[in-house]
């Protein structure tokens, strides 16, 4: 019988090497865990966003001074330099385009100028806010409805889905006249024209999502006997969570959108409303700080619905 050891078994090496599924991470070179801080991790999200926000700035910059250019040149002596025309330019009391800065501090101006001014602007913006927001929670929940509809009644489906494509299909510069005649110049007509906007993304969605539980799923839920209801609340409703809040986002603009078309229409306050007197009174600057303050607005309703979907998605069951 020999003594000798038998030979290592190599699998046996690589296993222990090996670092088990679910451990501590694994240290960096740098003695730290390999898994990125939240500090890194944000400014790895940030920089790529600083970088496109930074050209943009460079190519309005150059826009406004081409535009603005023989407007400049009006008022400057024939022998003036190129930098005293560029520096004109950038300077104008009513410029054709206006660069960044004269934007932001005609913005800023706006919001807080006092609340008898004939331009608030914080008072358009809250007004086109309510009536986008109180239109996205209509279009939302008429959206959802009829994506349960179509998940439940596979013939509604087939017959209506049409025509929700085809409504979509009307420009809203010519149904908001409509409805506005209809209804009145009032807060219901514009939610109207919001909601309009908002349901056909979110209807879409809710049925890609309704449909997206796990047959799995779906066998376990009937092994507990669980109703139709039951199915909907529990399986169905989360596992379209996410679609939902795709659409969301995406009707978030659309819900902007159609609340200042319909304030260009006989409305008094609200960003339509700024956008016909900027036109009217040919206050170019006005127009563009009026367009950056709806910019800022649906970045910022974005923003929070995707905070909103990490919370909700995150806390959702996960059966589906």
């Amino acid at each position: 019988m020999s003594d000798t050891a038998p030979p290592p078994n190599d699998r046996t090496n690589d296993s222990m090497q090996r670092p088990v599924s679910g451990s501590a991470a694994t240290p960096g070179p740098d003695g730290g865990s390999s898994k990125s801080p939240p500090f890194r991790r944000a400014m790895q999200t940030a920089w790529p966003i600083a970088v496109v926000g930074c050209a943009i700035l460079v190519a309005w910059y150059v826009l406004a001074i081409r535009g603005n250019w023989p407007q400049a040149q009006q008022g400057m002596a024939p022998h003036a330099t190129f930098w005293q025309t560029v520096q004109a330019s950038m300077s104008l009391d009513n410029p054709w385009v206006p660069p960044p800065h004269q934007v932001v501090q005609d913005l800023w101006y706006g919001l807080v100028e006092s609340a008898s001014g004939p331009h608030v602007t914080w008072v358009h913006v809250g007004t086109t806010a309510e009536e986008a927001g109180l239109g996205l929670l209509a279009g939302t929940l008429l959206g959802i409805l009829i994506a349960t509809l179509f998940v439940h009644a596979p013939l509604a489906e087939i017959s209506f889905m049409p025509y929700v494509v085809a409504s979509q299909t009307v420009p809203i510069l010519a149904l908001a006249p409509i409805l506005i005649n209809l209804v009145g110049i009032n807060l219901k007509a514009k939610v109207i024209v919001t909601t309009y906007l908002v349901f056909f993304a979110v209807a879409v969605s809710a049925v890609k999502g309704l449909k997206s539980a796990s047959p799995l799923a779906h066998e376990l839920m009937r092994s507990y006997a669980a109703n139709t209801w039951q199915v909907y609340w529990k399986l169905r409703f989360p596992a379209a969570l996410p679609y939902i809040f795709t659409g969301l986002k995406i009707s978030s603009t659309a819900a902007l959108v159609g609340a200042m078309v319909a304030e260009l229409i006989g409305s008094e306050y609200g960003l339509g409303a700024l956008l016909v007197a900027g036109n009217t009174f040919g206050r170019d600057l006005l127009l563009w700080s009026t367009m950056l303050a709806g910019s800022i607005l649906g970045l910022g309703s974005y923003l929070l619905l995707t905070l909103v979907e990490r919370a909700v998605v995150r806390a959702r069951p996960r059966l589906a």
